[in-house]
C-alpha cells in the first residue's frame, strides 16, 4: 500500500512513542549505587546583592579546618560580627574582612566584604552513568500517553490508507478494530523495562 494522504507525517505519531517508551524503559533499569559527597566550601559575598564561590572557582575542603586555613592564610579577616553573619549568610560560621569592603551597597553603606564555610553533604549518581529517575506516577502517565500514541498511530495510518484509496470504508473499520485489539493485547502484557535502550 502506498498511502500519502497525510505525507506520511502519521509516522511522526510514532516517533514520539517510540522516544517515551525508550524513556520509560531508562528509567526502569537497575540504577547504579549512590556516591556520597561531604566537603566544605568557601563563599565570598563582596558585593551587596550577590555572593559567590571563593577566588571564582569551586573548590572543596576535606574539613572546616582545612577550608578556614586556607581562608585565612590569603585574606585578613575575622569571625564577623552578629549584625552582618545573620544579615547576609545563613550558615553558623561567618568571617568578615578586615581591610576589603562591599561594592554597590545601599547609600554607601561601609559593609565589609563576607565569607562563609558551608558543609555540603549530598549524595549523586556517577557523574559517568546515565540514569533517568522518575516518579512512579510519571511513569504511569507515560505509559498511557504511549497508548494514547499509538491509537493515534493506527487511526491515522488506516485513515490514510482509506483517504488515499488503498482501502475501502468498510476495509477501514474492519482493519482499525483488529489493529487496535492486537495493539490493546500487546500493551496490556507489555514487559516496559526489555526494551533494548540502546536501540535508536
Amino acid at each position: 500500500m502506498s498511502g500519502g494522504h497525510f505525507d506520511h507525517k502519521q509516522f511522526w505519531i510514532r516517533e514520539i512513542a517510540d522516544t517515551i517508551e525508550r524513556d520509560i524503559a531508562m528509567a526502569l533499569q537497575p540504577k547504579p549505587k549512590m556516591v556520597r559527597e561531604d566537603y566544605w566550601t568557601i563563599d565570598e559575598m563582596d558585593c551587596y546583592v550577590s555572593s559567590h564561590t571563593y577566588l571564582g572557582y569551586y573548590r572543596k575542603f576535606e574539613s572546616f579546618e582545612e577550608a578556614e586555613a586556607y581562608l585565612t592564610q590569603r585574606e585578613e579577616v575575622v569571625r564577623a560580627e552578629t549584625k552582618y553573619a545573620e544579615r547576609f549568610f545563613k550558615v553558623d560560621i561567618t568571617f568578615q574582612s578586615k581591610v576589603k569592603f562591599m561594592g554597590r551597597t545601599k547609600d554607601g553603606e561601609s559593609i565589609p566584604v563576607l565569607y562563609a564555610i558551608k558543609h555540603c553533604v549530598y549524595d549523586h549518581y556517577p557523574y559517568d552513568v546515565d540514569v533517568l529517575e522518575l516518579e512512579d506516577s510519571t511513569l504511569e502517565t507515560m505509559k498511557d500517553a504511549y497508548r494514547q500514541l499509538r491509537i493515534a498511530e493506527i487511526y491515522a495510518q488506516r485513515v490514510d490508507w482509506m483517504m488515499s484509496g488503498d482501502d475501502s470504508e468498510e476495509t477501514m473499520q474492519k482493519r482499525l478494530q483488529q489493529e487496535l485489539q492486537v495493539f490493546e493485547e500487546e500493551f496490556q502484557s507489555k514487559d516496559w523495562s526489555a526494551l533494548n535502550i540502546d536501540d535508536e
